[in-house]
């Protein structure tokens, strides 16, 4: 509010050119396997059932075919990968945790390494 076009001025061209003095080779944006459409997820319960629903960790190897009981979004892009009520794959449990292997921040998993997984107790 108190500022004027002679005092913004120069904070935005030394930040148009900190930018242009960092900045990289351009990275190729591929959508992450998990949203590649390749697969639907198979929604087995709602969303609030599996999440409320009596539920135990297992192994990563374990989980495929099981419910999630977990929301599982990796930043970026910050889209959710797996929702609570899904059946878990092979495809998406591999491709994020090659992922979280790479150094992606896996958000809301209770064991962001994604080495075990929340799931649907039987």
């Amino acid at each position: 509010m108190a500022d004027t076009l002679d005092t913004v001025d120069p904070f935005v061209t030394a930040v148009i050119a900190s930018v242009e003095r960092h900045r990289g080779t351009a990275r190729i944006v591929d959508a992450p396997p998990w949203l590649s459409g390749s697969t639907v997820p198979e929604a087995a319960l709602t969303p609030r059932a599996a999440f409320f629903a009596p539920h135990e960790q297992v192994s990563a190897a374990q989980a495929v075919g099981r419910i999630s009981a977990e929301l599982i979004a990796p930043y970026p892009p910050g889209i959710p990968a797996v929702v609570p009520g899904e059946v878990l794959t092979h495809e998406v449990l591999d491709a994020l945790g090659a992922a979280a292997a790479a150094g992606t921040r896996v958000a809301y998993a209770a064991d962001p390494t994604l080495a075990t997984l929340q799931v649907v107790a039987r």
